[in-house]
This record gives C-alpha cells, structure tokens and sequence, in this order.
C-alpha cells in the first residue's frame, strides 16, 4: 500500500512540474478576391497551451503578438 502512494505522490508531482501554460496569438491576415488582389484583412486567433516555449517563440518569429491567457 504504501508502494502505491508512493507512485501516485510521484506521478502527480511530475503532472505538476511540466504544467502548461495557455496562449492566445494574433495574426493578422489578407483577404483577397478571385483574382488574388487584397481587399481587407482580418485577424486570426489561437488560443493553445503548451509546456514548450519554443512554440510560441516560432509563432512570434512567423509574425503572430502571442501572451498569456
């Protein structure tokens, strides 16, 4: 008994070391017609979570205004 709390302590302390955090970035984008001439631009929303901050840093390089939900 005491074996298994100690593998449930274990797995939920490392649950808790590699938590997420959540993200939301912009992206503006260009709207166009048929004939591929722009017309308007709007922008894109993602919303995500991740423990990689590598992610965001390539959305952010790629041109995208992330922060922190």
């Amino acid at each position: 008994m005491k074996r298994l709390a100690f593998f449930t302590a274990t797995i939920v302390a490392l649950g808790f070391g590699s938590c997420s955090t959540c993200y939301e970035c912009d992206t503006d984008a260009i709207l166009t017609d048929g004939n591929n001439n722009p017309i308007d631009t709007t922008t894109n929303t993602e919303e995500f979570c991740t423990a990689d901050s590598e992610v965001v840093t390539a959305k952010e390089e790629d041109g995208a205004d992330c922060r922190v939900q």
